[in-house]
């Protein structure tokens, strides 16, 4: 893959995540009440212990930030956008430009991050966000063909350890990466990446022990049992859809198909990926639902690459010939990433005006008024259910701001009346 179409599509994704952190989109979902519990202990939060890796990755930075005395929580929110968003648009470019030397596996690594990047950062609380670029990053390393350098060993070591508490999902992510890992310490020539390779399988089969006892913690439906059902409901569409034609692109392009077959698989994928950039609707519910399916893609091509690896012996992927259909192969996914930014950018602007009409209402008043009354129907992006109180918290100018509460929470954290007594009066936004 050209370096200048790998350094476009890296761009493009980090580029992305760094101006949704100036946007606070961090405060997303169960964001706001995330940051007010770290703010208020001055450590992070961690739901659920299986997850501790996964919450230092997220807030770690805040959590250095409060040490140091800084108190501004539009900085601090912006910081937990490094973590939660910009963090795992860096792990995908690194897969993409360490998986450039085979073209066609490339724009399948390229595409697969553009989509779950473009479904799912609205909902970048969710560690399946981190989860899906880190697994893929110590795919991408175990599939190189040469021999491992130095920094191949530190990225898989470094990133199999935090996928080692990050999410259910390592079941089945972290069996494939064990098993993978282990077979690779056999063919491996030299000590260092026999030695890496070993690490990488043994922390992966930890990730899978941890797991198992993560899914099975608390008499509530666990995250995993929470992403099967929007698995199993193909919700939201637009995903499956693209994910097909991400599928029939990397068919089209590969050795797998013949003739008249070959160009029907290139046009069908090309035509969905079209259809799915136009039905997509990307925002906090879309990235709620895509979750499962995320986590699915990630699955998908670790085992794609798993089996490219396995058949290491053949001479390589051979795309289809001819230079227009080398050109393809580099176009696609630079386009599907460009559209998947566009489709996000009005949704960005949304929120960013749904913020600021929250924040100017919280700051208009010093009593507790319910949500739905105090904003217009077109300005609650921001709204979660049960997190207008946390969002109030941290968006007020000063400690007598007033509170914004929902009317029928799912979740009462706690009482509007106790809103005030979560965070230190020196916490305001704007410092």
């Amino acid at each position: 893959m050209p370096w200048g179409a790998v350094l476009a599509m890296c761009a493009l994704l980090v580029g992305t995540a760094f101006v949704m952190a100036t946007q606070s989109v961090a405060l997303a979902a169960d964001g706001a009440f995330q940051l007010v519990r770290t703010l208020g202990s001055e450590d992070v939060y961690v739901p659920l212990d299986a997850r501790v890796l996964a919450a230092w990755a997220h807030q770690g930075l805040v959590v250095a930030a409060v040490r140091a005395g800084v108190t501004d929580t539009e900085v601090l929110a912006f910081l937990l956008g490094v973590g939660q968003i910009v963090l795992p648009a860096v792990a995908w470019s690194l897969a993409i430009a360490l998986s450039r030397i085979d073209r066609l596996v490339c724009a399948t690594v390229a595409m697969v991050a553009a989509l779950n990047a473009g479904a799912t950062w609205f909902l970048s609380v969710n560690e399946v966000v981190q989860a899906a670029p880190l697994t893929t990053l110590v795919a991408v390393v175990l599939w190189q063909r040469r021999a491992w350098r130095w920094y191949h060993g530190l990225v898989a070591v470094a990133a199999s350890l935090l996928l080692v508490a990050t999410y259910e999902t390592a079941l089945l992510t972290g069996a494939v990466l064990a098993t993978w890992a282990l077979w690779r310490t056999t063919r491996s020539t030299g000590p260092s990446e026999r030695y890496a390779c070993f690490t990488v399988g043994a922390l992966s089969l930890l990730s899978v022990v941890v797991a198992i006892a993560g899914s099975q913690v608390g008499e509530k439906p666990t995250h995993s049992q929470s992403l099967l059902y929007y698995l199993v409901s193909l919700e939201p569409w637009a995903f499956y859809v693209a994910l097909g034609g991400i599928a029939g692109v990397t068919l089209g392009v590969g050795p797998w198909l013949a003739g008249p077959a070959r160009r029907v698989s290139l046009v069908l994928g090309c035509g969905s990926l079209v259809v799915a950039v136009i039905g997509l609707d990307p925002g906090v519910v879309t990235g709620f639902q895509a979750r499962g399916g995320a986590a699915v893609a990630a699955f998908a091509l670790e085992v794609f690459l798993f089996w490219r690896w396995a058949r290491s012996a053949d001479d390589g992927v051979k795309t289809l010939g001819g230079d227009a259909h080398h050109r393809l192969v580099v176009a696609i996914p630079v386009l599907f990433m460009a559209a998947m930014v566009v489709v996000n950018v009005q949704p960005i602007r949304t929120w960013s005006q749904s913020l600021d009409a929250f924040r100017a209402r919280v700051n208009a008043t010093e009593e507790t008024i319910v949500v739905d009354d105090a904003l217009p129907s077109d300005r609650r992006a921001v709204i979660w259910g049960w997190t207008s109180s946390s969002m109030s918290l941290l968006l007020r100018s000063g400690p007598d701001a007033g509170i914004l509460v929902d009317r029928n929470p799912s979740l009462v954290p706690f009482a509007p009346s106790a809103a005030r007594r979560q965070l230190d009066d020196e916490y305001t936004w704007g410092g």
